[in-house]
């Protein structure tokens, strides 16, 4: 083959030279190679591969003149060369580049850095929901149709829950809100109502701010989650202790278990499928209560800032109104604030301690596993689960990570640390990225989801509290 040429034995060089594809006789099995790779090599712009078995090589022997490289480039160049890829304009002018060995981590980057987002507002309630059809407009309900479900859902949510809890010795019981909300409802007319009037309400209308954000979970991509409800319950708990007899005439067993009752009570009440204002009395809670139920959350356990109790009694008096006619005639023209605003509140506070919490332990896995700070952390505008933290983000070994769960929660047991360890590993090393090299550890993104799963922050703040 006159394209072909052998260096000397001595210097342990070999060339193999590939003619044109159209020069090919495909019927000769011994000049023949494989379509795809030559096909590969069209692709890159190499036309005849060569290759050194020593890199010692020399090639002072070899006469340039009779290789058939391009544009004479000499062969020990094109043997150094390397492959790049390239962004330049029409003109020919290059922008970037970038080593093609780096392109899988340029490519991972640019989809981590991607602010395309296809998720949906309460996705997961939304994704049980038949599509509307085209021109057809959302069912619209009665405003008072839309706060007695608001509170039937939000009530009997809190009833399931607490009775889970009650026979789960565990602790680890999560409340998923958006089936709760599915099965409340029995047809979509009314579930895409409840979604579209709650979206609206949720702006400025406090219950429907709490029901949105419930209907919103994410599983520990980011606030709110399980820690969310859990939370909510025990502050619904704190408001019941403080509230005592107040309580059960205020709220009691006054909301509803399914939408069938809502329908009923609206028959009896004014003969179409819809309410008046029969139900729109609001429920206020006496400021004393409210500040005793506040220092009860935020100023014992695991959550105890002095300056963030003594920041939100000061909004709790902003909002307190005089209400000459309260629920309770012992309260009677007494400061007060109403339930739900009260509510929010507290839970706008305790989104903002939990983002902080975030941060503190991102920073531990990064000194753990780097010594130093990476300078980014989550902000309340981020996800706990984002992607963007770094393209090598830190990992914590199991030693690592024992150390930082148990700087978190000394009592952890080591089963509930290893069992935490495996379902970050399993988030993180997925099936769909075996054929890869596996992580060597765990990063802060895998440790957010183990630790929705398994009730962390929850347990970890009650077991403090008690």
């Amino acid at each position: 083959n006159s394209n072909a040429k052998k260096l000397n034995d001595d210097n342990n060089v070999i060339m193999a030279a590939y003619p044109p594809l159209s020069e090919m006789n495909q019927s000769d099995e011994n000049k023949c190679i494989d379509d795809q790779l030559y096909s590969s090599f069209e692709l890159y712009g190499i036309d005849i591969l060569e290759y050194s078995a020593n890199k010692r090589n020399n090639l002072e022997d070899y006469d340039e003149s009779e290789d058939s490289g391009k544009d004479s480039v000499p062969l020990q160049d094109r043997i150094n060369s390397r492959l790049f890829v390239v962004r330049e304009t029409p003109f020919g002018d290059i922008l970037w580049k970038c080593p093609i060995e780096q392109s899988d981590s340029v490519a991972e980057h640019l989809v981590e850095s991607s602010h395309l987002n296809h998720r949906l507002n309460c996705h997961s309630f939304r994704f049980m929901l038949p599509s509307l059809e085209e021109g057809n407009r959302p069912p619209v309900r009665n405003p008072s149709w839309m706060k007695e479900c608001m509170k039937g859902t939000l009530f009997s949510a809190f009833k399931v829950y607490a009775t889970d809890r009650s026979v789960n010795s565990s602790g680890i019981v999560r409340m998923n809100f958006p089936e709760h909300v599915y099965v409340w409802f029995d047809h979509d007319d009314d579930r895409w109502a409840f979604y579209f009037g709650l979206k609206k309400l949720s702006v400025c209308d406090s219950l429907a701010w709490i029901v949105y954000k419930l209907l919103d979970d994410k599983d520990g991509e980011e606030y709110p989650g399980e820690h969310f409800f859990a939370f909510l319950s025990d502050a619904l708990d704190e408001i019941q202790n403080q509230m005592g007899l107040l309580w059960s005439r205020c709220i009691g067993t006054r909301y509803f278990q399914n939408i069938q009752e809502v329908r009923k009570e609206a028959e009896s009440t004014s003969g179409v499928e819809g309410f008046g204002d029969c139900f729109d009395d609001a429920v206020w809670l006496p400021l004393k209560l409210a500040k005793e139920a506040t220092l009860r959350l935020f100023g014992s356990g695991w959550i105890r800032s002095p300056s963030l109790v003594e920041s939100l009694i000061e909004r709790l008096h902003e909002i307190a109104l005089d209400v000459p006619e309260s629920n309770s005639k012992d309260d009677a023209g007494t400061p007060s604030i109403e339930l739900f605003s009260f509510i929010q509140t507290i839970l706008k506070c305790y989104l903002a301690y939990a983002n902080k919490r975030n941060i503190l332990i991102c920073a531990m896995i990064d000194t753990a596993v780097t010594g130093e700070l990476t300078g980014f952390y989550p902000s309340a505008s981020t996800s706990a689960r984002t992607e963007e933290i770094s393209i090598d983000k830190p990992k914590a070994s199991f030693p690592e990570f024992c150390k930082i769960l148990k700087t978190l929660w000394p009592a952890v047991a080591l089963k509930e640390i290893a069992t935490m360890y495996r379902i970050a590993s399993d988030e993180e090393y997925p099936r769909s990225q075996w054929s890869r090299a596996p992580p060597r550890g765990v990063s802060f993104c895998g440790f957010a989801v183990a630790a929705e799963r398994r009730c962390f922050f929850t347990r970890l703040r009650r077991d403090n509290s008690n």
